[in-house]
């Protein structure tokens, strides 16, 4: 059968050689009849092995657009647990109040336009939307920066905000950077979670988690400002990398806003071209048995005197601006943060590059609070331009959250009812919308969209240093004026350099 002396050669071969190129080949042939095999099934199981699933020449399908708005509407109806009342049952006026305000952030399509300002829980009739097909969505694109510490029980409302925020101003818009570090519960372990359900429908987010903590000799202000400056890191690998510049920073602490919260402190950043503008958060005092105004050793008046840990009409000592938190308008400060801070993102971008940072305390500068030293430099670069929006009011926890935004009740005569005559429901008037401890959906006044106007800074600055190390409860220098810069006492330190204002 084979031609003469055509099996001398393989009868030399010594047997285990032999033994081994028959499994080898073996192996082969086994592997070609599994690809042609037409019982093999069309599905991967999670559990077929790595290198199977790595050599399938049948890619992994994306998620169609169907599938993605379940993953979305998943993660927005059933995980908020202290927010999700806040946007729903809004009396109409309201409703209609808040259509028509944030109508130019919207980002997104018409289309999809009723379904995502539905799910703000705000009625959207067909009338309603038909007016607004003439609106071009917006391009402003928008960088969240989050910093997360011990965060668990906070971050399905924080990311059911956010994905409701980003469905508004639209997903290409928006790019979400979280950075956690040190955390001791489980926060890292829901970060995961979150980070896969987010790509899913399509939100761009990087979550960078580390195990750092302040050791015991760390300045506490110079640790802080390089966790800050940790969440900044894709603003720049953005620039540097695919040329992508941002209009606007949201930074954002570890709080409960609700999804109007936010907009309403974009659209008054970009309604005041403001270098920054904060909302007004709030810590239960146990002492007085209500909640007082909470970040004072950041934020400071126009005149530079600190706001105080006090009931709401005692905060400031600048008469004028006291008048206006009081009435819910917002108000020109120094310097504040108070949870969320809105940011003209220019002085990152251009010289002299702001940064967070720590006093410089060898060249006599007081050790103040991170967030203040930002906002000294924000002047300095001249973006002076910084206000608080007293109607945003956020809270770190469920006792709060729940005194500073009671339900709303029919204390007018026909609330929600249209009326046959005399004026519409007046926030002026009404008791609720009056009280500091009112409703979340308390009525607009005309005054609240009017633009402020800015003046230059003081010429000194409360500050209360902190100079040491180690886990102190507080400042540990005595309390000085501080000598500001000659550049924010100039006219020139609030005019608008970066316009990023709204078409109204």
């Amino acid at each position: 059968m084979y031609p003469k002396g055509f099996l001398s050669p393989i009868q030399k071969i010594p047997a285990p050689l032999a033994l081994a190129i028959g499994v080898v080949c073996g192996l082969l042939l086994g592997k070609l009849s599994s690809w042609n095999s037409s019982t093999t099934p069309a599905w991967r199981s999670a559990h077929t092995p790595a290198t199977m699933r790595q050599h399938s020449k049948q890619p992994i399908q994306l998620p169609t657009p169907d599938q993605r708005y379940r993953v979305l509407d998943l993660l927005t109806t059933l995980t908020p647990h202290y927010t999700r009342e806040c946007s729903s049952n809004v009396q109409p006026l309201y409703a209609q109040q808040i259509i028509d305000r944030y109508a130019s952030l919207i980002g997104h399509k018409t289309p999809s336009q009723r379904s995502w300002l539905e799910s703000l829980g705000i009625p959207s009739d067909d009338h309603v939307e038909n007016s607004r097909r003439d609106i071009m969505p917006s391009e402003h694109k928008y960088f969240f920066a989050i910093n997360l510490y011990n965060s668990f029980d906070i971050i399905p409302d924080l990311f059911a905000t956010l994905f409701r925020v980003a469905a508004i101003l639209g997903y290409q818009n928006v790019f979400v950077s979280i950075y956690e570090n040190g955390s001791t519960d489980q926060t890292k372990a829901l970060l995961r979670i979150y980070d896969a359900l987010t790509r899913s429908t399509g939100m761009r987010i990087t979550i960078r988690t580390s195990m750092r903590t302040r050791g015991a000799f760390n300045h506490r202000i110079e640790y802080l400002a390089e966790v800050r400056n940790a969440a900044f890191v894709p603003l720049h690998e953005l620039r540097d990398t695919e040329g992508e510049y941002f209009d606007t920073i949201v930074f954002m602490n570890d709080i409960l806003p609700c999804v109007d919260d936010i907009l309403e402190l974009i659209w008054q950043s970009r309604r005041n071209n403001a270098g920054i503008t904060c909302a007004a958060d709030y810590m239960y005092h146990e002492e007085i048995g209500a909640p007082v105004f909470y970040d004072n050793w950041v934020a400071r008046d126009v005149n530079g005197t600190a706001l105080e840990n006090a009931p709401f009409e005692m905060i400031f000592h600048h008469p004028e601006s006291s008048q206006r938190f009081q009435a819910h308008l917002p108000v020109q400060v120094q310097s504040c943060w108070n949870g969320i801070a809105i940011l003209d993102p220019a002085p990152f971008y251009t010289p002299p590059h702001v940064k967070f940072r720590m006093a410089k305390i060898m060249d006599g500068e007081c050790s103040a609070s991170e967030c203040s030293l930002i906002c000294n430099d924000y002047w300095e670069a001249g973006y002076g331009r910084i206000m608080m929006v007293p109607r945003v009011k956020l809270a770190y926890d469920r006792k709060v959250y729940d005194i500073i935004h009671p339900p709303r009740r029919n204390y007018t005569a026909i609330r929600g009812y249209a009326r046959l005559g005399g004026l519409p429901d007046n926030p002026r008037t009404d008791p609720q919308d009056r009280s500091w401890f009112g409703p979340h959906d308390r009525l607009f006044t005309e005054e609240e969209s009017e633009p402020l106007n800015f003046v230059p800074g003081p010429s000194h600055v409360w500050c209360w240093g902190w100079d040491g190390a180690g886990d102190l409860e507080g400042p540990d220098v005595d309390p000085i004026w501080e000598e500001m810069s000659n550049k924010s006492r100039r006219q020139d330190s609030v005019l608008v350099r970066h316009d990023r204002n709204i078409v109204l």
